[in-house]
């Protein structure tokens, strides 16, 4: 697959970078507004530099667009492709709106597109081994999830950059970091009822959003709690709790680098087993997942209905972190 990368900033600069080690994936090209100190860049990687979405579109030799542009162009992106009958991967979130998200997505079916998006933190082999062990019992039926993603990596940022803009990231660090938590909590427990988000300013001035927290309640009943900082060193654990026991996934670095994973699993009884997983390329195995769908026809474990019921969730945290009112979502 021919591929071209939309958008060559820090991530745009990741994906093209773990993609060099893909046989699956070739990135031929890269597109972006501002070229002037990306043809070292380009180079390195042997890819093709252009300032032109357009152009890209038009290519009969590009087979795969991979969309790494501001989150508020992603669905008109998506669009864009699957009407010019390219395959797509966009970065997280796929919307701003669970309607832009439905209409994308609808565009893309009605095109036999296969579409991937950017949450490579479900691959994580702790993550792995937490969903299978929810899935057989191992701690009753569940309860309750709590989970935390925090980190201060856009501190070195200027003040104005759009990963602090309420257009762009409008739920400050919820948009980067915590939708990768509840793209955990709809996989797992489906569609969610209703949601009430609070969101403070208190290392940052406002507009910047440093801090946030969203009460959630999914329609089967389940309740969970998601907080995420981006003004504190890392930290990032998944909690769920069932009625014969919990289960934590622990990590203590960012996906750059190679730490590992820890597990704790606690049954009746109150005994705890700790088991560590290895670092692996995430990133690498989801882009790879999502050219087996498009070209080989295999099922891309994360489903439209899934990316949709997350949407959803992030569209209410928004909503109720503006208005300070809970949010109906069915």
């Amino acid at each position: 697959m021919k591929a071209a990368v939309i958008g060559l900033g820090w991530w745009g600069k990741v994906i093209v970078k773990n993609l060099i080690k893909s046989k699956k994936i070739n990135v031929i090209c890269g597109v972006d507004q501002d070229l002037s100190n990306l043809s070292d860049f380009g180079k390195e990687y042997n890819i093709e530099l252009r300032n032109s979405y357009e152009s890209v579109l038009e290519d009969q030799n590009i087979d795969a667009v991979i969309l790494a542009t501001p989150n508020r162009l992603h669905h008109i992106h998506i669009i864009q492709a699957a009407e010019a009958g390219k395959q797509i991967f966009c970065e997280k979130p796929l919307s701003l709106s669970s309607q832009d998200a439905k209409d994308a997505i609808e565009v893309c079916n009605n095109r036999g597109i296969v579409l991937g998006l950017g949450h490579e933190r479900r691959y994580e082999s702790a993550m792995k081994s937490l969903f299978q062990h929810v899935r057989n019992g191992d701690i009753g039926n569940v309860l309750h999830v709590e989970t935390n993603f925090s980190h201060d990596l856009f501190k070195t940022l200027d003040k104005d950059n759009w990963r602090f803009s309420p257009i762009d990231a409008p739920g400050g660090g919820f948009t980067a970091r915590g939708i990768h938590l509840t793209d955990f909590m709809v996989h797992m427990f489906g569609r969610a009822k209703k949601v009430y988000s609070t969101m403070s300013s208190i290392a940052y001035e406002k507009p910047r959003i440093d801090t946030m927290s969203a009460n959630i309640e999914f329609l089967t009943g389940i309740t969970g709690i998601v907080s995420v900082s981006i003004a504190t060193p890392f930290y990032g654990r998944y909690t769920v709790f069932g009625d014969k026991g919990w289960i934590e996934a622990r990590e203590i670095n960012n996906f750059e680098h190679d730490d590992p994973g820890e597990l704790v699993l606690c049954k009746e009884g109150g005994d705890r087993i700790i088991t560590t997983h290895t670092h692996t390329n995430t990133v690498l195995e989801n882009f790879e997942c999502w050219h087996d769908a498009a070209v080989n026809g295999e099922k891309y474990p994360i489903s439209t209905d899934e990316m949709i019921a997350n949407i959803e969730i992030f569209e209410a945290i928004v909503k109720s972190g503006d208005s300070g009112e809970v949010v109906e979502i069915i």
